[in-house]
């Protein structure tokens, strides 16, 4: 394997991963910002207990690290515009472990059931998701930097034919449930299984 196809791999991994954060962060986050304090936390365990047994979730966060440390073992850190991109990543991951880690072990206490707190919880939540995901996103347009026209279409192309089979494994993370709607009437949507006996009041 050459540098340049190594490079391309790292990219592809790290651009499904910038995907499914601004997703979270852009999407889910404002799910979980019109819930109540108590369907919050309900919906924040489901969902860790879901997301850290996804292996495809676990495999993204996991692979771009030691992808990278064999990258820079081999070739070291000659292309700035990529070892810039994975500082980037490395900050983005670091932020994650400082602000969010701590939120769903707190939040998964079943003794912490203070409203306050939950909803400081989730403003940190909400700063941890966006930082994280700007930074990976950030960290994606700086290792394609390192490529021309050619390099960067072959990734967009890997991507969506790696992105293509999750639509088949989303469907085991997302049922058709209920969700109960602020003045309107009971309508259906995907949501963890965990959730399937726990309606959550959305606002429109």
């Amino acid at each position: 394997m050459n540098e340049t196809l190594a490079e391309i791999l790292i990219l592809t991994i790290n651009a499904l991963g910038a995907g499914i954060l601004l997703f979270i962060a852009g999407v889910l986050q404002k799910i979980m910002n019109d819930m109540d304090e108590a369907a919050f936390k309900r919906f924040l365990n489901a969902l860790d207990k879901t997301d850290m047994s996804s292996p495809f979730a676990v495999s993204v966060a996991t692979l771009p690290i030691v992808a990278a440390v064999l990258y820079f073992s081999v070739y070291g850190f000659s292309h700035w515009w990529f070892t810039a991109g994975f500082i980037a990543w490395l900050i983005g991951s670091a932020i994650t472990k400082v602000t969010n880690m701590p939120v769903y072990k707190w939040v998964g206490d079943p003794k912490n059931n203070n409203p306050e707190e939950l909803r400081n919880k989730r403003r940190t939540l909400h700063l941890g998701n966006n930082l994280h995901a700007w930074l990976t996103f950030a960290s994606v347009v700086l290792m394609a930097s390192q490529f021309g026209i050619r390099e960067v279409v072959i990734t967009v192309v890997l991507s969506a034919i790696i992105s293509f089979p999750l639509i088949w494994l989303a469907r085991d993370y997302g049922p058709i449930l209920p969700i109960r709607c602020r003045d309107r009437q009971w309508s259906a949507a995907p949501i963890p299984v965990a959730l399937e006996k726990t309606p959550v009041i959305i606002n429109f």
